[in-house]
């Protein structure tokens, strides 16, 4: 798998703005006043996003082990450790004693960065099964 860390890079960029849109979204949803600082709020969500999602990234490192075709080709193996980062991250919410906005805004950005992964997992595998079905005519 030559393409696993240009997937890996995506699925980090694309989540960490997804989850920081998300973000957003939850918070002004949460407070619908006016009296709130917006423009100040939204800066704090894109850092602590940010720095969210690249503990994310960090704990789903171990899909670059997925080079080994032994791992590969074990689709046990290849689920834990594509998937092991972000599922991880989630379980580990639940354990971290911190206030419910923010295990909320926590698990909203596990919660993109797993489904992120899900498209490019399915995507990754896809295109092998469509060259194994090719390879066999």
């Amino acid at each position: 798998m030559k393409g696993l860390p240009l997937i890996l890079l995506k699925t980090i960029i694309i989540a960490i703005l997804i989850s920081i849109a998300v973000n957003c979204i939850y918070y002004a949803i949460l407070t619908r006043s006016a009296e709130h600082d917006y423009g100040h709020a939204v800066s704090l969500i894109m850092e602590s996003t940010f720095f969210v999602g690249i503990i994310i990234a960090v704990m789903s490192l171990p899909m670059l082990f997925l080079y080994y075709p032994n791992y590969w080709n074990s689709t046990i193996s290849r689920l834990l450790l594509y998937f092991e980062g972000s599922i991880l991250f989630i379980i580990a919410v639940f354990f971290v004693a911190t206030n419910p906005l923010t295990k909320t805004s926590y698990l909203l950005t596990g919660t993109v960065f797993f489904f992120t992964n899900c498209i490019f997992y399915y995507r990754l595998t896809r295109k092998k099964q469509a060259s194994a079905i090719r390879t066999r005519e």
